[in-house]
C-alpha cells in the first residue's frame, strides 16, 4: 500500500471511530465533516495532460486515482478543500485569464483551498522527483506573491490531516515576542456545529413488511434514566427511504457521538397471494434478525444498515 493510501486509510479509521470533533488555531472548534468522492475518470486525466502538456506529480495522481478531490475537516465552509481534476483545469485556466496567475509567474496549477487562500502546485518544480512543489497564496493578488509550503503532495496531505486541516507550515512562524495570539470574546457564541448536549445512546428498530410490497416500520428510541423512550415512529416504502430518514435525524449535532444500535427483524407472519389472488398468511419458521452497532454518526453514514438477505432490492 502506497503512502497516500496509508494516510487516507488512517483518516477513514478515525472518521469511522467517530473522532471528528476538532480544534484548530484561534479556538476554531466544532464537529467536522468530510467528503471523499469516487476516483478520477481516466478521460479527465487525459484531458488534463492534453491541456497542460505535462503529467501530474506521481503522488498527486495517486491521490486522484483514489478520490477525485476531497473536503476534509470542514467546519461550515472552512477546512481543507482539494478540487476535482476537472475543477483544477477550469480554475487554472480562469485564473490565467483573470490575471490571478500572473503571466510572468504562470508556472502554477490551482488544486484547492484552505484558510482564505489557494493551494498551488509549482509546475516546474513538479517535473523533478522529490522536489518540493506545494505552494499557497491568498485569494487576492497574483502568483507573484506565494508562500512555499516546502513539501510534495504526499507529505502535505499527511501533515494537513495531523493538523486537522490547519495551515501547519505556519505554526513555527508565530513568535510570542512579536505576535498576538488571541481569541475574540464572541468566539464561544459563534462556534458552528458544537453540540450543546449529546444523547448517550439511541436504539433504532426496523420492522420488515409482512408482504413484499408492504411498508417498513421504523421506531426511533432515545434513552432517559436508562430506559428507552420512543421519540418517533414512521412507515416507509423502501430501505432507501429508511436510510435517508435516519441520516437526516442522526446528522443533528446531539447524535454525533452517540452509541447507535440498529435492530432489524422480519415479520413472524408472511402473507402471499395464491392463484385466485387471495391473501394467504403463513408463519415464518425462523424470522431473520440483525443487530448493528455504531460509534457515532459518521460511522453510521459510512456503513448504513444492510438489508436482510433476500431484501436487497426492497
Amino acid at each position: 500500500m502506497n503512502q497516500i493510501a496509508v494516510v487516507l486509510d488512517g483518516l477513514k479509521q478515525k472518521i469511522n471511530h467517530g473522532s471528528t470533533f476538532i480544534q484548530r488555531s484561534y479556538n476554531s472548534i466544532g464537529q467536522a465533516t468530510f467528503h471523499l468522492p469516487k476516483p478520477v475518470r481516466p478521460e479527465t486525466l487525459q484531458a488534463f495532460q492534453a491541456e497542460f502538456e505535462q503529467p501530474l506529480p506521481s503522488e498527486y495522481q495517486t491521490f486522484l486515482e483514489l478520490h477525485d478531490g476531497a473536503k476534509l475537516f470542514m467546519l461550515g465552509d472552512e477546512g481543507l478543500v482539494l478540487y476535482s481534476l476537472e475543477e483544477v483545469i477550469e480554475k487554472t485556466i480562469e485564473a490565467k485569464e483573470d490575471g490571478l496567475i500572473d503571466e510572468d509567474y504562470d508556472h502554477y496549477w490551482i488544486i484547492g483551498e484552505v484558510n482564505e487562500g489557494y493551494l498551488l502546485i509549482h509546475t516546474e518544480h513538479a517535473k523533478i522527483e522529490d522536489t518540493p512543489y506545494m505552494y499557497w497564496k491568498y485569494h487576492e493578488g497574483s502568483t507573484e506573491d506565494t508562500d512555499a509550503i516546502g513539501q510534495n503532495f504526499g507529505t502535505f496531505l499527511e501533515r494537513s490531516i495531523i493538523a486537522q486541516g490547519d495551515m501547519y507550515w505556519e505554526f513555527n512562524i508565530f513568535d510570542v515576542r512579536e505576535d498576538d495570539y488571541y481569541v475574540e470574546e464572541e468566539t464561544e457564541h459563534e462556534q458552528a456545529g458544537v453540540p450543546i448536549s449529546s444523547e448517550e445512546r439511541v436504539r433504532i428498530e426496523i420492522e420488515y413488511p409482512i408482504y413484499r410490497q408492504g411498508e417498513f416500520i421504523v421506531s426511533f428510541y432515545t434513552y432517559e434514566n436508562g430506559r428507552p423512550d420512543l421519540w418517533w415512529k414512521f412507515d416507509y416504502d423502501t430501505m432507501k427511504q429508511v436510510h435517508r430518514s435516519l441520516v437526516s435525524t442522526l446528522e443533528e449535532p446531539r447524535f454525533h457521538f452517540t452509541e447507535i444500535t440498529v435492530f432489524q427483524k422480519e415479520a413472524p407472519i408472511w402473507q402471499n397471494e395464491d392463484a385466485s389472488d387471495e391473501q394467504i398468511a403463513k408463519r415464518v419458521e425462523h424470522p431473520q434478525t440483525q443487530i448493528m452497532r455504531y460509534d457515532g454518526y459518521q460511522a453510521f453514514v459510512n456503513d448504513l444498515p444492510r438489508p436482510l438477505p433476500g431484501w436487497e432490492k426492497a
